[in-house]
């Protein structure tokens, strides 16, 4: 029957295609259809260039001869039927073009990372035949995992400019902890795990914990701490991630000495200097830096976690590798429902309430602080619609992986916000299932004793890392005055990337100017002081 197969179908001016009654280039005049559509387009400097559909591969050369510097092209073809068709008829080879026969965005993604995302500022969608009319839903997902793929990285990029520097000095800072705590992957329990987030549906799920508090352990992240602390509620453990000492607020007073700290090597070391003997530490690479391969060389990097961006999700990642059993999710809204970005007790909504006047109801602040994002319209829970942004969006998609594949051995007992991709269940179902869990005694989390790291490793790596890094900033400094850049200063330079990582301008290490030298020199310097004073205090 016509229809089933794609049609080649020859013209006076060139061939089009037919499939499933859509002509993917009008029949007059096929090849200066696609021809003069890529010449009209005007690409911005540094855009990824998406095509849907490679149809016949008409326009692709006059496209590529369009191409400003610091651009690409990325073609995805959905359907093998008409990749088949287009590879003999012969494409066009270039290094900036990438053709992709794929119906997953992962794999996309995959070759923007290919390309050099960094490279990329935005995406311009650039149709040159109507093939993608066939799947336009895919397409669009297509598109849409370009784009937020390129807006992470530069989000990410950002924030390591602004914050660099300072999850660098805390790790330093961090690293005199280490001896005196003892690795995440020490924690374990054989109850079933909730999981609580600071978002407004912990509210409603409060009784239900309450009530069963002993049939369960509790992990917290740590702006949830005072809301539950307020309800008699003391977590097990607490997961801290923040670089800033903003969130030193959630500690104070609301603090227990049972509580266990699970914070990152990166988090704000005055918060887990409050957890002596109860403090567990983990790392997330928030860039690939060399100075976390040479700490798991030796023993002294803390269990690995992923570069998850939300202490929700890190504290979900946590709930998982601590369980044996089931886990289950309160508070990780991802959403503002009915406005509200915390849960009662919050150190957001406390200062609400002692900041409430005639002239300033209480209230009004969260309204104002959700007004003046960027939001977005999502679908919750409930078959409804709620409010949130592209930022808090991303968490939960990143949450949505998390939890892929886990089956029913996560559930979600929020009622609120966005869906997290498990069953929701209702709080009757909660409460029954934890019903046949006996309660715990006194010991609900189980440490394993052996996961220590050692004072003298740690002796040794400091005085290795400081004569490394006093090497590296006499070399930066010789290289800067003298113009002329060894072999031997680029591999110092490259040993030492966690001087430079939140400089803001891209630095090739084959070719490194005289100012980012300098730089380097002086954060050199200052890193092995800063090294030199944790030495001493061990």
């Amino acid at each position: 029957m016509p229809g089933e197969d794609p049609l080649l179908v020859p013209t006076d001016t060139g061939p089009t295609l037919l499939w499933k009654g859509l002509y993917f280039y009008p029949q007059q005049g096929p090849i200066e259809y696609a021809r003069r559509k890529a010449r009209v387009f005007s690409p911005r400097p540094r855009s990824l260039l998406f095509v849907p559909s490679v149809g016949l591969g008409h326009g692709l050369a006059e496209l590529l001869e369009q191409l400003p510097e610091n651009c690409a092209i990325l073609c995805a073809e959905a359907h093998q039927e008409v990749m088949a068709i287009a590879l003999t008829r012969g494409l066009p080879r270039d290094p900036r073009l990438v053709i992709v026969r794929t119906d997953d965005p992962a794999e996309l993604a995959a070759a923007l990372a290919g390309l050099g995302i960094n490279n990329f500022r935005r995406v311009m969608e650039v149709p040159l035949c109507t093939g993608y009319r066939l799947a336009p839903e895919l397409y669009e997902r297509f598109r849409s995992r370009l784009e937020e793929e390129i807006r992470r990285y530069w989000q990410n990029r950002l924030t390591l400019i602004a914050l660099g520097s300072l999850q660098v000095r805390n790790i330093i800072s961090n690293l005199a902890l280490i001896p005196h705590a003892e690795d995440f992957s020490a924690l374990s329990t054989a109850l079933p795990v909730v999981v609580a987030g600071a978002g407004p549906s912990l509210d409603e799920t409060i009784p239900a914990l309450c009530e069963l508090r002993k049939r369960f352990l509790l992990v917290a992240v740590d702006t949830a701490l005072p809301a539950l602390m307020a309800e008699g509620i003391v977590p097990d453990v607490v997961v801290a991630l923040e670089a800033q000492i903003a969130n030193l607020q959630d500690f104070l007073p609301a603090r227990d000495d049972s509580i266990a700290l699970a914070c990152d090597l990166s988090s704000h070391p005055s918060i887990n200097r409050l957890f002596p003997g109860r403090l567990f530490f983990f790392s997330s690479r928030f860039a690939e830096l060399r100075l976390f391969d040479r700490l798991a060389r030796i023993g002294l990097l803390p269990a690995p976690f992923p570069a998850l961006g939300s202490v929700g999700v890190a504290a979900v990642h946590a709930g998982l590798r601590i369980a044996r059993g089931e886990v289950y999710l309160t508070g990780l809204d991802f959403s503002f429902p009915a406005s509200r970005t915390h849960a009662h007790g919050a150190p957001s909504h406390l200062a609400m309430l002692i900041g409430g006047s005639r002239m300033r109801p209480v209230g009004h602040d969260s309204f104002l602080s959700v007004a003046a994002r960027a939001l977005v319209q999502a679908p919750d829970k409930r078959g409804g619609r709620v409010a949130t942004d592209r930022v808090l969006k991303s968490y939960r998609d990143i949450l949505l992986d998390e939890v892929k594949g886990q089956g029913d051995r996560v559930r979600d007992i929020g009622p609120l916000g966005l869906d997290l991709g498990v069953a929701s269940i209702s709080r009757a179902r909660f409460e029954e299932g934890l019903c046949r869990v006996p309660a715990a005694s006194s010991t609900r989390l189980l440490i394993d004793p052996g996961r220590r790291f050692s004072t003298g490793t740690m002796r040794g790596f400091l005085m290795k890392e400081k004569a490394l890094l006093e090497k590296a900033m006499d070399s930066a400094r010789q290289a800067a005055a003298t113009g002329f850049v060894s072999q031997e200063c680029r591999a110092l330079l490259a040993e030492v990337d966690y001087a430079w990582v939140h400089f803001p301008d891209e630095m090739l290490l084959d070719a490194p100017d005289r100012s980012f030298l300098a730089r380097v020199g002086v954060a050199a310097g200052y890193y092995a002081n800063r090294i030199g004073r944790i030495e001493s205090i061990l």
